[in-house]
């Protein structure tokens, strides 16, 4: 079973997340090659989607990768606590930035969903928070919307 380690550096914990290979094959493949090296980002609340922690991949890094334009694999609007989405936004989708976004939302609420001020966006369902990891995600979700961004790193375990 392939795992993810998101280590929140800032707060001094991590938690992990199991890769749903069979649900969201070309997804989980391509991740893992993209953490082959772990991967520094920033978590910020999101602002549209509900308990939402978002984390935004280095463009270098995805580009070249099938993490660019993918595949819809394992579709969701209304995520779960604990469900793990990767979403792509081309260059100038998103309110004219001229760079793609490639998005790694971490769901750690109920009543989520995804849509935007254009409307609904699906995310490829590809990982989970391990079930005893959901309350620590949780806690850390109401942290970051009341405090503010926080630096993590994405890898393998």
């Amino acid at each position: 079973m392939n795992t993810i380690k998101i280590a929140f550096i800032d707060l001094d914990v991590s938690i992990r997340a199991q890769v749903l290979s069979d649900k969201a094959p070309s997804t989980s493949e391509a991740f893992m090659k993209l953490l082959e090296y772990p991967i520094p980002s920033m978590a910020r609340h999101a602002m549209y989607t509900g308990k939402e922690i978002s984390i935004q991949l280095p463009v270098e890094a995805c580009q070249e990768t099938a993490l660019h334009n993918p595949n819809k694999e394992n579709l969701t609007c209304f995520p779960q606590p604990g469900d793990i989405l990767y979403t792509f936004m081309p260059a100038y989708a998103w309110g004219g930035v001229p760079t793609p976004i490639y998005d790694f939302g971490l769901f750690y609420g109920r009543d989520a969903r995804t849509f935007f001020p254009a409307g609904w966006l699906p995310g490829n369902l590809f990982a989970r928070v391990v079930e005893k990891d959901l309350e620590e995600l949780e806690e850390i979700g109401k942290i970051i919307h009341v405090k503010g961004q926080q630096r993590l790193l994405l890898e393998l375990e």
